[in-house]
Order: C-alpha cells, then structure tokens, then sequence
C-alpha cells in the first residue's frame, strides 16, 4: 500500500537531480556576468534546416549564437525565451549574432510551422529539426539540456516536453561562454554579458 507514493517520492527526486545536473555542470565558474559563466568548447552538431539540408553549428563560427531548444506547443517558457531572444537581436543592432532555435518536437513542430514562425524575426533565426526526436535528444544532452514526454507522442494524445529551457551563448571561435537558465531573463543583461566577452575576446574595442 505504500508503494505509489514511495513511487512519487523516487520519481520526484529523479527529477529534481535532472534538472539540477545543468545547474551543477555549469555552476562550477563563478565571475560577473549576469548568466553562468562557462569556457569549453560548444559541442558540434547538424540537424537539418527547414529546406531538408544539413546544417551545422559550425557554420556559424565566426559569429555569436544564442542556442536554444524549445519547441512551439510549448505554454509559456519556449515563446518567452524566443521572445528574449528577439529582443537581443532588435536592441543590440549588432551584424555579428545569430540565433538557432532547435526544436524538440520534431513530430509537431514541421518544416513549414518553423519556418512560418521564424521568418518574422529575421534572416538571423535559423531554425532546425530532425527526423525523430532521439536525434535531437542526443543533441541536447551534450549541452546537458536534457528534455522527454510526459506521455507516449506515439499515441497520438497531446503531450507536454518536460525541458529546462536554457539559453546558450557560444562565440565566434566556438566556445560556449555564458547559459541563461530561468523564465524571466533580462536581455539588457545579457547583452551587458555579450559586451564583456567581446571585450575578453578582443580588448581594443
């Protein structure tokens, strides 16, 4: 009788220590910025485009990315980040930014839903998907942003992603610098934090 919530209790603290691990791989560095301050390079990945091409997180080197896993039936956290993101892209007037947003959804989210989304923030939103959404998890645990179902998407019933919803500043030679984590996010700091790492990178400016 004691089972189901002896049951709960161990489901609840699996959780907890999930979405704890991105808190703790990246807690380790501590300075000013206004998100986790992290130095290590981003790991690479392709998925695919909106066309069906392979595209690369390498093909942004020489550029900053704000990476982002979400998905578009997500309620609030997925659309407030793409938000923050818009808001970095329109405030900082730099030339020098793009931003990845790589759905976990795959099954939902299609090729012409992204693209219709994304065209209306600029030529600097790419967005990418695969052809299930093991390929795409598999992504997302090298950057320790794990995320799963809280149902079978193969049942054809409505389902929430469970995710973390983390932000990712990687820079121009390929490191990933800063990780945004929270709902509420500040995009004054983050481009305060965009700032003093283009500085770190390159101190005449």
């Amino acid at each position: 009788m004691n089972f189901k919530p002896t049951f709960l209790a161990i489901m609840a603290l699996a959780l907890l220590l999930l979405f704890s691990l991105p808190i703790l791989f990246y807690g380790l560095v501590s300075d000013d910025l206004y998100g986790k301050q992290v130095d290590r390079v981003a790991p690479d990945f392709s998925l695919l485009d909106v066309q069906g091409q392979a595209h690369s997180l390498s093909q942004h080197q020489g550029r900053y990315v704000y990476l982002y896993f979400g998905y578009l039936n997500c309620d609030d956290v997925c659309h407030n980040q793409v938000g923050v993101m818009f808001n970095l892209h329109h405030q900082s007037h730099a030339q020098d930014i793009d931003f990845l947003f790589v759905t976990m959804d795959p099954k939902r989210d299609s090729p012409a839903l992204l693209k219709d989304y994304f065209n209306q923030f600029g030529a600097n939103f790419v967005s990418l998907t695969a052809d299930n959404m093991q390929t795409i998890q598999k992504v997302a645990s090298l950057y320790k942003a794990y995320f799963f179902t809280d149902s079978n998407p193969k049942t054809g019933q409505d389902y929430e992603i469970s995710h973390p919803g983390s932000i990712f500043l990687i820079d121009p030679i390929g490191r990933l610098r800063a990780v945004y984590q929270g709902q509420d996010l500040r995009y004054d700091k983050m481009l305060e934090d965009l700032q003093k790492i283009k500085l770190s990178l390159n101190p005449a400016l």
